[in-house]
């Protein structure tokens, strides 16, 4: 197994990405990527004058540095040996530009890199000096103008994929109580059943994906890229940040959090709901293995949501 990778301005690869790489099963990897990505990046800095930066991001397998480019401005590299993630990522920001996005300037589907803006100053809506309220506000408009009609061949992952887990799941190995995964399912089967056709989503918006221009405006970073019903891309912001499931007023706050997002929307509130309660469910079991943590989180919002579903 490699263990050490250097890039040529000499930048360490972060051993996780080395190490979750190499140990990965999944058959859809590109081939040689990890011993590739030195001459990789070197050669789309070289095209595009690029500066890199003494800094990598600290991310599960796929590759993100910061540089300046003399012909762009800021910018940040992103490779993964995941081409399906990748691809979805790239149509996502293809697909929305100019949705509060950020820009997309150059790709290579073969060799899975890409180089986009880099979003300045950058400041995490997380941080922001904003009650949640008005957070959530500001998250549901800077999503919003990104749903927009678009095929199931669109290079997009569809929802019915991201959903399997969630029927699949062997409930009897899982630390998910039984009766919470079964209305899940339910639920998760009825949405579908009455979906509104499909929608570009983001498919990962929470608190740490919403960053800040030296303008004021906020863009939406690191899509996922799904093709689904635009209600679903609420969910990971309600369970976000996780310090909300310690608050007493739990319920109150996230029956505000939907009303803003209803308002902001247009959807309706019961339909919200229902897929943030799906949309959680889904989460704690992907999280199971490698975020116990998160895991309980999402328990926690799923079963106060429940208590706010329709019938």
């Amino acid at each position: 197994m490699i263990k050490s990778i250097k890039l040529h301005n000499g930048l360490t690869v972060p051993e996780r990405v080395i190490s979750k790489v190499s140990e990965s099963r999944q058959p859809a990897l590109t081939p040689d990527w990890l011993s590739s990505l030195p001459m990789l990046i070197e050669t789309v800095c070289a095209k595009w004058q690029i500066e890199l930066e003494p800094l990598a991001a600290d991310t599960y397998m796929t590759l993100v540095v910061f540089g300046r480019s003399s012909a762009l401005g800021p910018v940040v590299i992103k490779s993964s040996p995941d081409s399906v993630d990748f691809v979805a990522q790239v149509r996502t920001l293809e697909i929305g530009a100019a949705a509060n996005l950020p820009r997309l300037y150059d790709v290579d589907y073969d060799r899975c890199v890409m180089v986009m803006e880099r979003i300045v100053p950058g400041n995490e809506l997380r941080h922001a000096a904003m009650d949640d309220e008005t957070s959530t506000r500001v998250a549901a408009e800077t999503l919003a103008p990104l749903w927009r009609p678009v095929a199931a061949g669109d290079g997009l992952k569809l929802q019915q994929d991201v959903l399997r887990p969630l029927f699949d799941v062997d409930v009897t190995s899982e630390p998910i109580d039984l009766a919470l995964v079964t209305q899940a399912q339910e639920v998760a089967a009825s949405l579908l059943m009455d979906s509104p056709g499909l929608s570009l989503l983001h498919g990962d918006l929470h608190h740490w994906n919403v960053l800040q221009r030296a303008s004021g405006a906020w863009v939406a970073i690191d899509p996922a890229g799904v093709a689904g019903d635009p209600a679903s891309d609420v969910a990971r912001w309600m369970h976000n940040p996780p310090e909300i499931v310690t608050r007493d007023d739990l319920r109150d706050l996230l029956l505000r959090r939907l009303r803003i997002w209803e308002d902001v929307t247009g959807i309706d509130q019961d339909r919200l709901a229902s897929w943030t309660f799906v949309g959680n469910v889904l989460n704690a079991i992907n999280c199971t293995e490698f975020a116990p943590d998160v895991m309980r989180t999402c328990i926690t919002v799923a079963s106060c949501i429940r208590t706010l579903l329709p019938g």
